[in-house]
């Protein structure tokens, strides 16, 4: 990252594992797969919406990320922990889980107990958050411990 600055990304379709780890790390990302499926002209919109919202394309589509220009990384890797590692070497991400971002939706989850309770049993005396726009629940267990975990290992592995 240059400075304090911190980026904002659209991935298409085939990087969506990368999205959701993303929105784990804290990050604003976008996913393709959140819009409407079959849409022939759909690299367009994501090139359109991302110019717009300011994010960096994220892609393995050479195609794509040469229509995005400046605004657009060709991953070099399927595997998630080679993605994580380019973006990593390209000073675009932190590698931390912060739970601050919906995995599911992107929206900034707020502390407390979602309105409607999930129907996951929600454990007593831990911190928790929750998305306000899709009711989903988070808070600091062993599946958040596990995934630090994994990062961490996805970041150092050669």
């Amino acid at each position: 990252m240059t400075g304090d600055q911190e980026y904002s990304f659209f991935c298409d379709r085939m990087a969506g594992s990368l999205c959701k780890y993303l929105r784990f790390m804290g990050y604003d990302c976008r996913s393709a797969n959140d819009l409407p499926p079959g849409n022939p002209r759909e690299d367009t919109d994501i090139l359109k919406i991302a110019g717009e919202e300011k994010r960096i394309i994220l892609t393995q589509d050479a195609e794509l990320a040469r229509r995005g220009e400046g605004n657009a990384i060709r991953l070099v890797s399927s595997d998630l922990a080679a993605q994580i590692r380019q973006l990593v070497q390209a000073g675009l991400i932190h590698p931390e889980i912060r739970l601050t971002r919906c995995s599911r939706c992107n929206a900034l989850l707020q502390e407390g107990t979602a309105p409607e309770k999930p129907n996951t049993p929600i454990p007593e005396d831990i911190p928790l958050v929750y998305c306000p726009v899709c009711n989903r629940q988070y808070w600091e267990g062993t599946h958040t411990k596990n995934m630090r975990d994994n990062l961490l290992q996805m970041v150092n592995k050669k």
